[in-house]
């Protein structure tokens, strides 16, 4: 037979029930947020007589202060470029590239114009956004980048002479931005001509990558 219920069992018992029903709170808005489906973009880049020069599938998903984003640029190289972007709140921002599904490079800040800290699967290096051009900060990007993917230089530097950035540098291109230093490239004789135009009727092909970008999101 149980005892008299003693001012500090009470306190023990409503203790244990609030932490119970946080828990349930969490488990249900993770469910929440793992229910909402994310929005995808098709977009087709095309040169200036209107032939491909790649695919690229945008998704995105914004569960109670997280945003999360994924691009997927496929045909511009022999594997897929992927970027993705994860922020909380306003303050921490992860920032990754990577190719053909292998190891990525990430970059993380606290926001705008703070320290980066960048990770290859061997190393950490940090800078500041400023000091992008110096040379040992450019030295210590192509290393880690090296000890990733050989690739990616080269993939950086022709997503930006393809012209894919558009008008500006959006988030989740700041690791091509970033790598495109390392590997400076004169610019073309002539300058390309690109257009971006939706992509609504790829059939299976437009199933399939627009499938990759979820999964990304999924992980």
């Amino acid at each position: 037979m149980s005892g008299p219920r003693t001012p500090g069992r009470r306190c023990f018992s409503y203790l244990l029930r609030n932490l119970f029903f946080s828990s349930f709170l969490l488990s249900a808005a993770r469910t929440t947020s793992a229910e909402e489906p994310p929005k995808v973009t098709l977009e087709r880049i095309v040169d200036g007589r209107g032939n491909r020069v790649c695919d690229v599938a945008k998704a995105s998903v914004k569960p109670v202060g997280v945003t999360r984003s994924a691009w997927v640029v496929r045909g511009l190289l022999r594997d897929d470029l992927v970027l993705t972007f994860e922020a909380v709140g306003n303050a921490a921002r992860v920032y990754a590239i990577s190719l053909g599904g292998r190891a990525p490079l990430r970059f993380e800040t606290a926001g705008p114009g703070g320290r980066v800290t960048v990770s290859s699967p061997i190393s950490t290096f940090r800078y500041f956004e400023q000091d992008l051009d110096r040379k040992t900060v450019r030295c210590n990007l192509s290393r880690l980048a090296d000890e990733t993917d050989h690739g990616l230089t080269r993939a950086a530097g022709d997503y930006l002479e393809q012209g894919l950035e558009g008008d500006g540098i959006s988030s989740e291109e700041l690791p091509v931005f970033a790598l495109s230093r390392v590997e400076k490239r004169p610019p073309l004789a002539v300058p390309l001509t690109r257009r971006t135009v939706p992509w609504t009727d790829g059939g299976a092909e437009a199933d399939d990558l627009a499938s990759a970008a979820r999964a990304l999101l999924a992980r």
